[in-house]
């Protein structure tokens, strides 16, 4: 058949396709292709196999091919060796000759032959070498937006961006057992001009095509590096294993980065997942990855267990983070203790009311032991020192009634005011009353008549079967009473845990109150308060027996070192101070630096989140 008379009697046969149409041809001009294609039938299945061996190859076939194949829904495959020239229609009927869809090839005097095939036998046996030839040959995934151009090592790599990327989303690249999940880490823009030297320099691979499909159509190359978080493994060796390997090579030139989207079912599968790469046991949803539609849940099971600490400055999202983790993390076995400095939960909190113990903790002193009351006597101008026979033997009467428990502590028996007057000497009896006035003048009589009701709440909130138990401080303005309230509540939560082996976790708001580095505030003991001891033991033996803590603090440079080494999930959000950024610079691996430098700028509702509760280090955005 001469050039003319080919093209038109293949278009008729495309025409005449109810099912599927092969394409293999190693060079092809598109307006042939988009001639050729003109026509075919809504639904028909097309597949075309290109020839990328070398630069030259892509001079030959234009991006107009792609878009054609694409404008038909087809699929492009690409294989660095093919030379065959055929066509299939609706595997009964195919032409194969030596004429590939050039101009050349058709139309300029080339001397080609072309035959046609109807025999079944000769047919079954060119389909077999089509699917030889499609098992050797790599398709180009529609959904790619980046291609690989070197790889530093096998976590880092350099790509060319084919889409207006942001930086910080994910990407995904298939492997022979499942995915490796990537993070686009830094953008930037050169000239087509200004990246010759490495177009040239290119190996032969999937680069030239997508030059010459996607990037010379815009003038300009965006640039950026990626960096491996996780290789998920659809097929496991052994039904113990993880399904997160360790990526050890490379990723090759040429290699197709994939956009991932919310209904993604590997996406799925690997947000279900923890660091360790198994399943949540438990898991709880908290937002969105950032930018997506992709949720993002927490092991809640692995902060019962290992502990969580929430770090961002007021109004960053804090509260309302851990809000959502509780509504999202109901009827899951684990009791919710909430140390709720501001009273920021009871109402805000989206669940049945019924649901929760709400304990409203009234003004008031609650001194535990007696250098308590020494720091309160002094602050009011009495200092009583022990110096003399009538001093000791007052604090040795009131040490005899105060202790850092609730089974010991006096106040189940009588309040403050009784035990002051009742253990003071004759002697010191008008320096005991003049302080009682003075405090009641201050905070009313309450403040030293209720420690005997306010010792009934805090048995009820601990004897509680309910979900969540809240205890709200926000009329205790007196700091010492919530740090010793506190203290022995998460001493008690850390026996109930111990006796009965049931999942709780104390949530201790504005933690740099409670368990204070040294030195950083003013409280009374320093490191040695009860709440500071208490959320230490727990972060450090909670695991053995049930009990976790997540601390919640807008200070981080202030609350213990050691305990906030122990907090193994981390949530932070927006941070300003140096002192803060370099609190919170030990949560951010190597590679991550450019996160940390994030934080100061992040929006409300927006957070790092990182850890042993979640797959991998990421942004999230919460609703506020």
């Amino acid at each position: 058949m001469e050039g003319n008379e080919l093209i038109q009697e293949l278009k008729k046969a495309l025409q005449s396709a109810q099912e599927s149409v092969k394409i293999v041809s190693a060079w092809i001009n598109g307006d042939i292709l988009e001639d050729l294609l003109e026509g075919i039938k809504q639904g028909v299945k097309v597949e075309v196999f290109l020839r990328a061996g070398e630069k030259k190859d892509m001079d030959i076939t234009d991006f107009r091919v792609f878009r054609a194949v694409r404008n038909v829904k087809g699929k492009i495959y690409l294989n660095p060796r093919l030379h065959a020239k055929f066509l299939v229609i609706d595997d009964s009927k195919a032409f194969v000759g030596s004429a590939n869809l050039t101009y050349a090839g058709t139309q300029r005097g080339n001397f080609e032959a072309v035959v046609e095939i109807t025999d079944p036998i000769k047919l079954k046996e060119l389909l077999l070498l089509y699917q030889v030839l499609k098992d050797e040959s790599e398709e180009i995934q529609p959904d790619t937006v980046a291609l690989v151009l070197s790889s530093e090592n096998s976590l880092s790599s350099r790509v060319l961006l084919l889409e207006d990327l942001p930086e910080q989303c994910f990407l995904k690249t298939p492997t022979e057992k499942g995915i490796l999940l990537c993070k686009l880490t830094t953008v930037k823009t050169q000239s087509l001009e200004e990246s010759t030297f490495w177009v040239r320099a290119a190996d032969k691979d999937w680069l030239i095509a997508f030059l010459k499909a996607y990037a010379n159509e815009t003038g300009n190359l965006r640039i950026g590096e990626i960096k491996v978080m996780c290789e998920y493994r659809k097929i496991k060796e052994e039904e113990k294993e993880s399904y997160f390997g360790v990526p050890l090579k490379p990723l090759k030139v040429g290699t197709q980065l994939l956009r991932l989207k919310g209904d993604d079912p590997d996406m799925r599968k690997i947000m279900s997942m923890n660091l360790s790469g198994y399943p949540m046991e438990k898991k709880s949803f908290v937002g969105k990855l950032l930018n997506t539609d992709i949720d993002v849940y927490i092991d809640i099971t692995k902060v019962s267990s290992m502990h969580m600490a929430v770090i961002g400055t007021t109004g960053a999202g804090k509260t309302t983070f851990i809000r959502r983790l509780i509504e999202h993390t109901q009827n899951e076995g684990i009791q919710f203790f909430v140390i709720d400095v501001f009273g920021e939960y009871y109402e805000k909190l989206k669940v049945n009311k019924e649901s929760i113990e709400y304990i409203k903790i009234p003004y008031t002193l609650f001194p535990i032991q007696a250098e308590d009351l020494k720091d309160i006597l002094r602050t009011y101008g009495i200092g009583l020192e022990e110096r003399t026979t009538e001093e000791k033997a007052f604090f040795t009467n009131l040490r005899k009634h105060l202790k850092p428990d609730l089974e010991l502590i006096c106040y189940k028996e009588m309040n403050l005011e009784d035990l002051l007057i009742s253990s003071a000497p004759a002697s010191l009896k008008s320096h005991v009353e003049d302080f009682l006035n003075t405090i009641m003048r201050d905070f009313g009589s309450a403040s030293v008549k209720n420690q005997k009701d306010v010792y009934l709440m805090l048995l009820k909130g601990l004897s509680s079967n309910k979900n969540i138990v809240i205890f709200d401080f926000k009329d205790v303005l007196n700091l010492d009473a919530r740090i010793n309230m506190a203290g022995l509540l998460m001493k008690e939560v850390f026996i109930l845990s111990r006796l009965d082996g049931k999942k709780r976790l104390v949530i201790l708001e504005e933690a740099h109150n409670f368990a204070p580095e040294r030195g950083a505030l003013d409280v009374p003991f320093g490191r040695e308060n009860l709440s500071y001891l208490m959320a230490k033991r727990i972060a450090l033996e909670g695991r053995k027996f049930g009990v976790g803590l997540i601390a919640i603090t807008q200070r981080p440079a202030n609350i213990s070192k050691y305990i906030l080494s122990q907090l193994n999930t981390q949530a932070v959000f927006r941070l300003i101070t140096k002192n803060d950024l370099d609190a919170v610079s030990v949560f951010f691996g190597e590679g991550q630096m450019e996160l940390l430098r994030l934080l100061p700028s992040l929006r409300p509702g927006t957070l790092f989140l990182s850890g042993i509760a979640v797959p991998f280090s990421m942004l999230v955005s919460i609703e506020l």
